[in-house]
């Protein structure tokens, strides 16, 4: 008799051992979940839980508000530049030019509660360069984009998006475009060179004067000297890109 309650509690215990090995590989296959369980990672487009910020190189500019770098393709969290073929287009791709060459250091910024890539899985990033320009409100500052896809749009809120809609000049077309400072006339702006021997406005940023190798001097440039007043203006107004940013006077440090 005892031989057969040993038996019969051997037969239930390998039951029961395959009864469980057999719900768990079905829970696997189907990749459920089962109620107090940790939840699976989120998708491509979901929401990250922390913000993270990584160095990278430039590679090169795709438009106004998309960039290539060696972390790979950058979509510029809150704006939006003219399409390819728009007004503006190629002045919002050249204002990025114009601060950034290929192989320059850039960091990348996700904030806490963005998504992490866009429907296109691009990553979606600020982008700041080495002298610290926000790259997505530089676009704004000199009108060449609008703050969009931010909290007010139903995207998740990201911490600029009041600044950025506050620096907004551009302005939304009757079909949802952008229309650039530049071109709300309806022409395409014109380039104009340099008059005379001011050769400061042959470079749109301090960091491609810094590189220039025809000699020209690289600053700091005096608020207060006369003879490099119009120098200054010129860095820390003239080109949008702040070249006095933490406002001491001395434009291209």
């Amino acid at each position: 008799m005892d031989d057969e309650r040993d038996g019969r509690r051997v037969r239930s215990a390998r039951a029961l051992r395959a009864t469980g090995a057999a719900t768990a590989l079905t829970i696997g296959l189907l990749g459920c979940s089962v109620p107090g369980s940790p939840a699976g990672p989120a998708t491509a487009e979901g929401p990250t839980t922390a913000g993270s910020s990584e160095a990278a190189d430039f590679v090169s500019v795709v438009d106004g508000d998309t960039v290539e770098t060696s972390a790979g393709t950058i979509r510029i969290i809150g704006i939006d530049t003219p399409e390819r073929g728009e007004c503006g287009h190629d002045e919002a791709s050249a204002a990025i030019e114009g601060l950034l060459s290929a192989g320059d250091p850039v960091t990348l910024d996700l904030p806490a509660g963005q998504n992490d890539r866009d429907r296109h899985g691009r990553l979606l990033r600020y982008v700041v360069t080495e002298d610290g320009v926000d790259i997505g409100l530089m676009q704004l500052e000199t009108g060449n984009a609008l703050a969009r896809y931010d909290s007010r749009d139903g995207y998740p809120a990201h911490p600029f998006e009041d600044g950025y809609r506050a620096a907004q000049r551009a302005s939304s077309g009757p079909d949802g475009t952008v229309v650039t400072t530049a071109c709300q006339d309806g022409t395409s702006p014109e380039v104009v060179p340099p008059a005379g021997d001011r050769w400061w406005e042959r470079y749109p940023s301090c960091a491609r004067l810094k590189k220039n190798e025809a000699g020209h001097p690289t600053g700091p440039f005096r608020q207060g000297d006369p003879a490099e007043a119009e120098i200054y203006a010129w860095f820390a107004y003239g080109t949008g890109n702040g070249g006095d940013g933490d406002g001491d006077g001395l434009a291209c440090e």
